[in-house]
């Protein structure tokens, strides 16, 4: 359901298709009458079943830019999002570790609070953005299969 009008925020999800100019000029408008500005992730890309797909943190970033705003990031790569499942699941930083294929969003945002990261070579893995990204992973594997060799 799409609001015309008068909304209090505006949430940016993986939409794939459903992200187009339309959609995008609704929400600048409605960031432009005061909605706020909130990002389910911030991701750049992820790996589709055909290749690297365009996610939400594109888009995301062009509404923040055009709207002048800053999108509160309730997902991946926000440290509250690591932190609030790690105390669901009753554990501390110190004894939990992240493992993804993404330097940024996964092992950057568990980095930043406290979290080890493993980074995996699976996925939308590219050696340059990992060199790029300034970001030390504390591990890197190539497969889910050899975590265990590390545990």
């Amino acid at each position: 359901m799409a609001v015309e009008e008068g909304a209090d925020a505006v949430v940016v999800a993986d939409a794939a298709e459903g992200l187009a100019y339309a959609s995008m000029n609704r929400a600048f408008r409605l960031l432009m009458d005061g909605a706020d500005l909130v990002a389910l992730e911030k991701d750049r890309y992820w790996m589709g079943s055909d290749g690297l797909m365009l996610s939400a943190g594109p888009f995301v970033a062009a509404l923040e830019y055009a709207a002048g705003k800053e999108a509160e990031v309730i997902g991946k790569p926000s440290a509250a999002f690591f932190l609030r499942a790690l105390r669901e699941i009753g554990m501390s930083p110190d004894q939990a570790a992240m493992v993804g294929d993404d330097i940024v969003t996964d092992i950057g945002g568990a980095r930043a609070c406290g979290m080890k990261g493993i980074l995996v070579r699976t996925g939308k893995y590219r050696e340059e953005t990992v060199r790029r990204s300034g970001i030390a992973p504390d591990l890197i594997i190539d497969s889910l299969a050899d975590l265990p060799d590390y545990l």
